[in-house]
């Protein structure tokens, strides 16, 4: 009975010493997640009286050590500004409010905001250089029909409102959001973009040049025409990474991702099954067989790698393990295939995919690189596994569409 006395007091002095070891983390805690809150008063009013502007909401505020403030601005937009009787539809725009403003920076991402598409949060609620640059505030623009920023009976399935989906629109988006909080924030501007971000922000500039300072695409991509550009994996198999890492070392980075690839495709028969039973289980792209979406993934890995400069070591890893036994041929089929479907998942070509409206741009005014599958098939030729392909010559053309648009010959 004394030892259970003991025992008993010995577990509350050790509570007595956690809540005051505690306590004041959890107190900070709380500051701190209150104050991620803060907002202004007379700012929101201002927000709120804006042209336009229908709803006005203070949002958690990660970067608390750069913005003050920051806000979700919502926008009641026409479909078409052409013809306003088309109706209209909400679009949302984050607000973040620097301490010492003196510029204001619009991110025309062109996609999803941070509670749309987790996969990017850092990234789009990250400090960009330009607002430490410039002390600047961050206007980050949900682009039209991305995200919940479409019509409330709109679907990716649906036909009704793709029309007012152009570049026109979104540039006439842009320059009223600009317009109406120039009036609270300033005048001096700076557009940006990276990806289709920068597409978009080229775009704007197109139509409205004298409404920003600056007109920033850190990346570009534009395709020479509706027809598939057939410029893109010529330059992913033969010169990319030469202007960063030299031509002898990209040459080496290039062969390495190839021959993951090859590697991947080796063991394609074996990795199908598990393949097939991912894709019934999240519902990835109906229509499209299993050995033309594994082909797909696979020829895409080598461009997810180069767009975002990681995999190369782990590739390297998984490409040096040993193949001596079964045991060791099962554990390397296992890495591979774990590491492709981390570098390239399936789920970016199904019909419910966050950005799945940027395939609809592709297909009516933006254009798409042609999906040349040529390298790849010297590549298995070579080493003896050219039938491992599902996707002959004849699919290449539009392929793209027939994918995403569930139309495979």
């Amino acid at each position: 009975m004394k030892k259970n006395k003991v025992t008993k007091k010995k577990k509350i002095i050790l509570s007595v010493i956690l809540t005051v070891l505690l306590l004041p983390i959890v107190i900070l805690g709380i500051i701190i997640y209150n104050k991620g809150f803060s907002h202004n008063t007379e700012r929101i009013a201002q927000l709120k009286s804006l042209d336009g502007v229908t709803d006005v909401k203070t949002v958690f505020n990660i970067n608390m050590h750069v913005y003050a403030e920051k806000y979700m601005v919502t926008f009641e937009q026409p479909l078409d500004w052409n013809d306003p009787s088309k109706g209209t539809f909400p679009q949302r725009v984050e607000v973040s409010i620097n301490k010492n403003p003196r510029i204001n920076v619009m991110e025309t991402n062109g996609y999803c905001l941070n509670d749309k598409w987790s996969k990017f949060a850092f990234l789009m609620d990250s400090v960009q250089e330009t607002v430490y640059l410039f002390d600047g505030n961050y206007i980050n623009v949900e682009q039209r029909f991305f995200g919940d920023s479409r019509p409330s009976d709109m679907s990716n399935e649906s036909t009704e409102y793709w029309e007012y989906l152009t570049s026109e629109n979104s540039a006439n988006d842009y320059h009223k959001i600009y317009t109406e909080l120039s009036s609270v924030l300033g005048e001096k501007w700076i557009a940006q973009g990276t990806s289709r971000g920068g597409l978009m922000c080229n775009t704007y500039g197109y139509y409205f040049p004298d409404d920003m300072s600056v007109y920033l695409a850190y990346v570009a991509p534009c395709s020479d025409g509706l027809d598939e550009d057939k410029r893109f994996y010529d330059f992913v198999n033969n010169e990319i990474g030469e202007t960063a890492y030299g031509a002898e070392e990209a040459k080496n980075k290039r062969d390495l991702v190839t021959k993951f690839q090859v590697e991947a495709m080796r063991y394609k028969d074996d990795l199908l099954p598990d393949f097939e039973k991912v894709l019934k289980k999240n519902n990835y792209v109906d229509g499209v067989s299993s050995g033309v979406l594994y082909d797909l993934v696979v020829l895409e890995s080598g461009v997810q790698v180069w767009q975002y400069g990681l995999y190369f070591d782990k590739i390297s890893t998984v490409l040096d393990m040993p193949e001596n036994s079964q045991k060791e041929i099962k554990s390397k089929r296992k890495a591979i295939y774990k590491l492709l479907l981390k570098i390239q998942k399936p789920s970016d070509w199904a019909t419910d995919f966050v950005a799945y409206p940027y395939y609809i741009g592709t297909a009516k005014e933006y254009g798409q690189y042609y999906y040349d599958f040529s390298y790849l098939r010297k590549a298995l030729e070579e080493e003896g596994l050219g039938d491992k392909l599902s996707v002959s010559e004849d699919m290449e053309e539009n392929f793209l569409i027939n994918v995403v648009f569930n139309e495979e010959e």
